[in-house]
């Protein structure tokens, strides 16, 4: 499929959801706001002053750095521990059984276990978010660790290659389709507990907005905000991730049997 029928299957399915969306806003005006009225609450949003008189950009860019910093921290140390549990026996005897115990403890707790260690502040969004999604990012980098060709390594380690050369020539580009995976997956989780931190904890962010609109029982305008970062997120998808992903991995034939941990 070429780009301008992919382009066009896009096209065609926003329409759709444009329709779908238009026609449920008139049967089910209580459950679905309308088209129209969340079209005039997204002009308003974005042309008027909210709350302690701040333009929709600076909660959106508060989300942001929250968001973004959280994913720098989660992708260091979670590569680093999904790296060190794949190359190591006995590291992954010994704390992979703590891993499972870290993703099955709910999000909400770990908000709030934060707000109390560190208070209603911004402090405790900038902890509760990387911790939350780490042991994602260390879940899909494992997986890719234990991918990794032996024998390529042993190869390299045969013509003298050292430990620097190794990571940068033969370990990170194996781990590359696992990198990406593992920061899209952060970053669909990561956001959704920036909003939550921010619904609960704190007075500015697009989470707060949420709450701020729930709270008023206002759709169109909660529905406004989520159109806003929902757009943002797919111009990080498609305008950032997609092309650097191509262009990453262009040297990479099609490989079979080889599967990545979403």
């Amino acid at each position: 499929m070429n780009r301008t029928q992919r382009f066009g299957y896009g096209v065609a399915s926003i329409a759709t959801l444009l329709a779908i969306w238009y026609a449920g806003g008139i049967t089910y005006p209580e459950v679905l706001p309308g088209l129209p009225e969340t079209v005039d609450s997204l002009v308003t949003v974005l042309t008027t002053p909210g709350p302690y008189d701040h333009m929709f950009y600076f909660h959106v860019w508060k989300t942001i750095e929250m968001l973004f910093s959280s994913l720098i921290v989660s992708m260091i140390l979670g590569t680093l521990l999904g790296i060190a549990l794949g190359r190591s026996e006995t590291l992954e005897s010994t704390i992979s059984t703590w891993i499972y115990a870290w993703l099955a403890i709910p999000s909400l707790v770990i908000v709030f276990i934060s707000a109390i260690w560190i208070g209603f502040n911004a402090s405790s969004g900038f902890f509760a978010v990387p911790v939350v999604i780490t042991p994602f990012v260390a879940l899909n980098m494992w997986e890719g660790a234990r991918n990794l060709d032996s024998d390529l390594a042993e190869m390299a380690e045969f013509f003298g290659a050292d430990r620097v050369q190794m990571f940068t020539d033969i370990i990170v580009p194996q781990l590359a389709p696992f990198l990406f995976a593992s920061f899209r997956s952060a970053l669909s989780i990561g956001w959704k507990i920036t909003l939550l931190v921010e619904a609960f904890l704190l007075t500015r962010g697009v989470g707060f907005m949420f709450r701020r609109y729930f709270d008023q029982y206002d759709l169109p305008t909660m529905m406004s905000w989520l159109i806003i970062f929902v757009v943002f997120l797919i111009v990080v998808e498609y305008g950032v991730l997609a092309p650097l992903h191509e262009r990453v991995m262009r040297w990479r034939p099609d490989a079979e049997g080889v599967r990545v941990t979403e």
